[in-house]
């Protein structure tokens, strides 16, 4: 269980781990009290419109990761990753201004729909990084589900807080809690930095403050020329293919089941609710016995396969209570053990890769995949391909996707061995 094991590691590495909880905890509840709020608006515009809203936001990332990458090369950790959150908290307080101005709430809704799928990856991609900073590939497999616990407490949280609430605050409501729970977050980011070097195992621990350095876009160049990120970010755009499929269809079924904002949104909040819950169970009950049994490898097998099964029963019972139920199940999965099994795997890389090459997998090529996934969905259905036939195209891809996953957690596991060699 992973409450035994906190009690079992050392008090300076227990330190640092409880506040990397409750700094997952606070950035999860803050995304999953506005999530609900996006898919709301998502269901407004139209399911058939998926593709050009991730088309939109993709054009978002791209702008958006020369900028980081200039935060990255020229500031130390201890600035560039709250200057993050802040710059997000300030979009935020912009956002509750607009608000507050009725002839200005339609239009909000794009904007906030594409502002939200950016943000989110941004701030889960810097979280991870600066996790994958702290400990080695070693407390990865001890700590990482745990950690992932506390995102999962604050999704449970985030979506409680938006079915309770509903009825009593109107949407400025949520954007001043969510506020309140990024603001927490930016707190322990910048708190966990005075304990990080003393809970690291890392040989390099004592250069942890030290600037990156390179280029603003060094992430484009390393995507290219390191292998172990070719397969990473092959995998991340497989990874999305599935989930991709799931989410358009359940567009569909919800704006035919309900035909007001709030009820989608409440429907969008339980299922988050089902999701956060079971991945919370999965990661204090099973993640920490199925990193050290299982290993990286083969762990990152389990959700594509998952998937794939899952695609090919709904391409037989097509409904949208099947589809709700395998979102809760797959999206539990990859909570618990695909994210963190994915975030390890770059323990085993430099700094500038564990920033710069997974801030850009972990954003442009996941977006890149919703792009390429939706306008495949698209043009298959010009095609006269069904939506079952679309559920089986998936399940192929999910087929791929597992044999991805082994090699790229074959290929850290090597890392690990050849390091352990290094070493002595």
């Amino acid at each position: 269980m992973q409450l035994r094991a906190l009690f079992e590691i050392d008090s300076r590495e227990r330190t640092a781990l409880l506040l990397a909880f409750v700094y997952f905890f606070g950035l999860l509840t803050s995304y999953y009290m506005l999530r609900s709020v996006r898919e709301a608006m998502g269901v407004r515009i139209g399911p058939e419109y998926y593709n050009w809203l991730y088309t939109g936001t993709f054009f978002c990332m791209l702008l958006a990761q020369p900028i980081y990458g200039a935060l990255v090369s020229r500031f130390a950790r201890r600035i560039f990753v709250p200057v993050v959150y802040v710059f997000f908290l300030l979009c935020i307080l912009a956002f509750l201004a607009i608000w507050q101005v009725p002839e200005w709430r339609d239009g909000m809704a794009l904007v906030f729909y594409i502002w939200l799928s950016v943000a989110n990856l941004f701030t889960v991609s810097v979280f991870w990084s600066y996790m994958t900073d702290v400990f080695d590939e070693h407390q990865a497999k001890q700590v990482f589900g745990f950690i992932a616990a506390g995102g999962s407490a604050g999704g449970l949280t985030g979506a409680a807080l938006t079915m309770l609430l509903a009825d009593t605050i109107d949407i400025d409501g949520v954007l001043v809690f969510s506020f309140v729970f990024l603001a927490l977050s930016c707190a322990c980011a910048i708190a966990l930095g005075k304990h990080a070097r003393a809970a690291s195992a890392r040989a390099d621990a004592q250069s942890m403050d030290a600037l990156i350095g390179g280029s603003s876009f060094a992430a484009f160049r390393l995507i290219v020329q390191q292998i172990p990120l070719r397969w990473l970010g092959l995998l991340m755009i497989l990874s999305g293919i599935g989930g991709g499929i799931l989410y358009l269809q359940q567009g569909y079924a919800v704006r035919a089941l309900f035909a007001d904002d709030a009820l989608r949104a409440a429907y969008f909040a339980r299922i988050d609710l089902l999701t956060n819950l079971l991945a919370l169970f999965l990661e204090i009950f099973l993640a920490r016995w199925l990193f050290l049994r299982l290993g990286t490898a083969r762990l990152m097998t389990l959700m594509p396969l998952l998937l794939m099964f899952g695609l090919v029963g709904l391409a037989i019972i097509p409904t949208a209570l099947v589809i709700g139920l395998f979102q809760v199940l797959s999206r539990g999965v990859r909570f618990a053990f695909g994210e963190p099994a994915m975030a390890s795997c770059y323990t085993t890389l430099d700094r500038e890769i564990r920033y710069k090459g997974k801030g850009f997998i972990d954003t442009f090529m996941y977006r890149l995949s919703d792009v390429l996934t939706q306008w495949s969905i698209k043009g298959l259905g010009l095609l006269g391909l069904g939506t079952s036939g679309i559920f089986i195209v998936g399940a192929v891809m999910a087929g791929i996707t597992a044999w991805v996953g082994f090699i790229v957690g074959r290929q850290h596991e090597n890392r690990i061995l050849a390091l352990g060699a290094k070493r002595e």
